[in-house]
């Protein structure tokens, strides 16, 4: 009994980076594309997950995925995601699409009003921050890792 809480201390210790470097796990990191993150359905990481890709050379848009909704994230590098609610990386009405820079790891996406989307792009911070516009820091949130997310604003 008296060992209980330092044991089970220690195996939550050993245990915790596993939970944190799941999504790293699988990543592609190759001459054309590399693996960025991951987007679930459900809050705190649960559900068919899509994992997000961002290209070598310049961004592109990703529209092979069919209508999504976004309740989870986790952005592993330095890099931007925006996500449309058109299916063709248009932007849409002022509010329905928005950004995640990470590095970040999003358990429940109350900030963000509307979380479904068609396609995304995702490419290097300073690429995407054209994309997203004058981004008003009262409509973004942030995370102690540097990362935040929010509504996509406009010039």
């Amino acid at each position: 009994m008296y060992y209980t809480i330092p044991v089970l201390a220690a195996v939550g210790g050993l245990l915790a980076p596993l939970v944190n470097a799941a999504p790293h796990d699988l990543m592609v990191d190759n001459e054309f594309v590399r693996d960025v993150g991951v987007v679930y359905p459900n809050n705190s990481f649960t559900g068919n997950p899509l994992y997000l890709v961002t290209h070598k050379k310049a961004p592109k848009c990703e529209t092979g995925i069919s209508t999504v909704s976004i309740a989870s994230a986790q952005i592993c590098v330095p890099s931007t995601c925006v996500f449309y609610k058109n299916k063709d990386c248009t932007l849409s009405e002022v509010g329905n699409d928005y950004f995640l820079r990470g590095p970040v790891n999003i358990d429940n996406f109350q900030a963000v009003t509307n979380k479904t989307c068609g396609s995304y792009m995702c490419g290097p911070v300073e690429d995407m921050a054209q994309i997203i516009g004058d981004t008003d820091s009262a409509s973004a949130s942030t995370n102690s890792e540097g990362g935040y997310w929010g509504v996509v604003g406009r010039d």
